[in-house]
């Protein structure tokens, strides 16, 4: 399976690159996306990585406050949970842009907040892992994640 980053200057050559593997195989399967924001699946892995900081952090003790009284005093108690660790590492890791604008791990942007670029998402992740990695918390990085491919490039 081939990808190919398309740009003005390239799109000649790629298409002689999918015309050659049309001649080796009779149908092939093209999807596009914008090259800035990257693939759902560093927003996916991000999620799992939540899922189980949540998990570690609820094991704990870490908890959230149910209601906030008028006077600013947080009262009652729930178990902090993947959403919870989503908001919270989100604004420390991924946090906002140069004009104060939040950063979103969507592929759009929405309620006023702007879709994080690829790179920005990648060091997220690679912030989240460095500080899960001192706490022992196992996360889950599969072989063939974009993560993992942008990672193997950094390290090269």
């Amino acid at each position: 399976m081939a990808e190919y980053q398309v740009t003005r200057g390239n799109l000649e050559q790629v298409f002689y690159s999918l015309s050659a593997e049309l001649d080796n195989n009779q149908v092939l399967l093209v999807k596009t996306q914008s090259g800035n924001t990257g693939r759902w699946g560093m927003a996916r892995l991000w999620r799992s990585w939540m899922e189980a900081t949540a998990k570690f952090m609820a094991a704990n003790g870490c908890t959230m406050p149910l209601m906030i009284s008028p006077n600013g005093e947080p009262y009652g108690k729930r178990p902090f949970a993947a959403e919870d660790a989503h908001e919270l590492f989100t604004s420390r890791w991924l946090g906002v842009a140069a004009d104060g604008t939040r950063l979103s791990w969507s592929k759009a942007g929405h309620d006023g907040m702007r879709a994080a670029t690829k790179g920005e998402r990648f060091n997220a992740l690679r912030c989240h892992e460095a500080w899960a990695t001192e706490r022992g918390i196992l996360l889950f990085s599969p072989r063939d994640s974009e993560y993992r491919l942008m990672q193997e490039e950094q390290d090269q």
